[in-house]
Parts: C-alpha cells; sequence; structure tokens
C-alpha cells in the first residue's frame, strides 16, 4: 500500500540515524568455513498514522502478507561463495528470488520479485464506468480488478569489517500508486435537480479527483549499504567457540535518485469514466483526456530493516542460532513533477511520498 503525504522530518531523520548506526557498528572481519541454512517467517503490516492518505480504504489487497523465507549460504571462508534465497508467499509460491555472490569481498547481489493483489469497489474508489456523477471526492481504481506488479534489485560492493557492504544498487518497482488529479472543476452550492438536495455539486458531473496507476514505475540509482548481524554473529561464534547473545540490528539500504514513470492504462481508463460520467449527466459525448506527469526524486530512500534479539551457540561441531524481532521497508521519495501538459486535465505523483511497512518475525539457522 502506498501512503502519500508529507514526510515528517521526525522520520526521514531516523532513517539516516538508523544508517549511521549501523555504519558505526563494530563489526567482525572472521568467515565461515561451514555452509549456513536459515528459516524464516514473517507477518508484513502496512503501517501509517491518522495523518496518512492511504488507498480508499478496502480497496486495494495484496495476495499475501505472510511470508516464508528459505536461505542456503555456501561457507564464506572460500574465495568465492554463494547465498540464495527465497521468499515464499502464503501458498508456498515463489515471491522473490535473491542471489549474493560474493568474490574475496566484492558483492553482487540480484533479486526478482512479484507485488500481486486486486482492487475491490467501495463507496470511495469506483472501476471505470461505475462513477457516481453526483459524488465530489471519488477515486478511479484500475479497469482490471487485479495486478501484478515486478520488482528487480542490482547492486555491487565491497566487503567492509566483515558483514557490513557498501557500494551501488538499482532497483525498480512497477506497482500500484495514487495520482492526484486537478480535474478543472468548481463546485458550487445550490440545488442538484439529479439528486434533490441543496448540495455542492457540478452541472456537469463530478470526475474523479484521484486515479489509481497500476502499471506505475519507480526506478532507484544510489549508494548502496547492508548490513547482516546474523551472519556476522554465527562467523564470530565459528572464531571464538564461544557463543554470542544481543540485540541485532540488519538494514539493507538505497539512498540516491529516483524517477516515476506513468503506465498508459490509467489515461485510457480515465477517459472512459469520464465519458460515462457525461453520459449519465445528460451530456453524451468523449470522454476527458488524463495527462499523467512522470516526475523525479533527488532524495530517496528505499530500505529494508530488521532489529531484535538474537542468540547464536556451538553445538558439538555444529553452529545453531535463532532471532525475533521486527523487520519491515522504509521507503520516502520528495518527487518533482515534469508537467507535461497536453488537452485535458492533469495527474501526477504525489510531491512527497512515504511507504512503509513491519512485521514480527521470528528466524531459526544452523551451519555444518
Amino acid at each position: 500500500m502506498m501512503i502519500r503525504k508529507g514526510t515528517p522530518a521526525g522520520r526521514i531523520g531516523l532513517g539516516i540515524a538508523t544508517t549511521v548506526l549501523g555504519a558505526a557498528l563494530p563489526l567482525s572481519s572472521h568467515a565461515l568455513d561451514k555452509q549456513f541454512v536459515a528459516y524464516k517467517q514473517t507477518q508484513v503490516t502496512p503501517f501509517g498514522d491518522e495523518d496518512s492518505v492511504v488507498f480508499p480504504g478496502d480497496s486495494v489487497t495484496f495476495d499475501s502478507t505472510t511470508f516464508t523465507e528459505l536461505t542456503y549460504s555456501s561457507p564464506t571462508s572460500k574465495k568465492f561463495s554463494v547465498e540464495v534465497s527465497a521468499l515464499l508467499d502464503a501458498d508456498k509460491e515463489i515471491d522473490q528470488l535473491k542471489a549474493i555472490f560474493n568474490w574475496g569481498g566484492i558483492m553482487l547481489v540480484t533479486s526478482q520479485g512479484s507485488i500481486k493483489g486486486r482492487f475491490s469497489e467501495t463507496d470511495e474508489a469506483r472501476f471505470p464506468g461505475n462513477q457516481d456523477p453526483d459524488e465530489l471526492f471519488q477515486t478511479l481504481l484500475p479497469e482490471d480488478p487485479e495486478f501484478d506488479g515486478k520488482s528487480q534489485f542490482l547492486a555491487v560492493g565491497v566487503q567492509r569489517y566483515g558483514d557490513r557492504y557498501v557500494g551501488i544498487g538499482y532497483e525498480k518497482s512497477v506497482f500500484p500508486v495514487l495520482l492526484d488529479v486537478d480535474t478543472n472543476q468548481n463546485p458550487e452550492f445550490g440545488f442538484n435537480s439529479r439528486t434533490g438536495e441543496f448540495e455542492r455539486y457540478n452541472e456537469e458531473g463530478n470526475y474523479p479527483y484521484q486515479a489509481i496507476d497500476a502499471e506505475g514505475t519507480i526506478e532507484t540509482l544510489g549508494l548502496w549499504l547492508r548490513v547482516d548481524s546474523l551472519k556476522n554473529s554465527f562467523d564470530k561464534v565459528a572464531s571464538t567457540g564461544k557463543r554470542d547473545i544481543g540485540l541485532f540490528l540488519d538494514l539493507d539500504m538505497l539512498l540516491g535518485f529516483s524517477t516515476y514513470t506513468p503506465g498508459d492504462q490509467v489515461e485510457i481508463d480515465y477517459e472512459n469514466a469520464t465519458e460515462q460520467v457525461a453520459a449519465d449527466t445528460g451530456n453524451p459525448g468523449e470522454g476527458t483526456a488524463l495527462n499523467v506527469s512522470g516526475a523525479s526524486s533527488l532524495f530517496s530512500i528505499s530500505s529494508t530493516y530488521g532489529v531484535g534479539f538474537q542468540a547464536v551457540a556451538p553445538v558439538a561441531d555444529y553452529i545453531i542460532g535463532a532471532s525475533l524481532g521486527v523487520e519491515g521497508t522504509l521507503n520516502t521519495y520528495a518527487f518533482e513533477s515534469d508537467y507535461d501538459t497536453g488537452p485535458g486535465v492533469e495527474a501526477e505523483y504525489g510531491s512527497e511520498s512515504f511507504y512503509a511497512t513491519y512485521g514480527i518475525f521470528f528466524r531459526v539457522a544452523g551451519a555444518f
């Protein structure tokens, strides 16, 4: 779910402070000479506050909010090592695949996943052709009730102090975003003969003041930072032979420049919707064209985080570990529209966008 709002300075500061803290932690330079496996279960929940502006309630749902992650890593003490992980949804279908290749401290990370869900009509959100011409504030849903977005990530970095990696990363995501529409309408208060009530209305009917672009593409290029505390703890136990217990902080962050590219279908949907509004108000004709502006952001943060408690200990010739905590995503952008004007009405992605999730997770791992 996308949350569009003015991002509080405290939230940006928290993201920066977390990054600095992750970079400042003393990390081990040991390497694990065993194979590593891990199992993790997570429940994901979008969050915001009472000032958030989100998709109209119950209009957008995602196919799964419960995920299982399976991870395998070859011994990191070798000159070359590889780590692969699969993220499974509630139906045990693969939602994301990730691979990490390490050549003597130079890391290549690549991942590809899907973002699936569906749209549902509510009083505030309608599919094209189902608009209420006398409802002032309605959001236009895409014609296709289902969406199948994609996410891709690629990064190259160098290893610093054991489990800290710094480099350059690129991320591309295609998923639903909420657009603001300048309808160029000025409702007046008076007697509405269509409803038989005194109210604010437009004689030609009300156009949707928001629209969902199901094919919105956001690309980010910038500085990449990764901290993996569990792997570091296993390395430490392998080196010292002593258990390692305490709090942890994981971080995978991309800080840089972003662009938003609109999909084509939202403009078609809007024209179809306004054509039906015109017909419903006795003014049949062509619909109103929608011009969606691309946008760019000079300051963007795309990150995943994890905080909690973990314990790792040697058992005979093996090492076992477990962790419990909270993890999620924290993304913020400051977009400026390109204002590609044309006939009809204008739409843009919000100047400031904030997206976040959180969820309780537990993880068990072993090295052998």
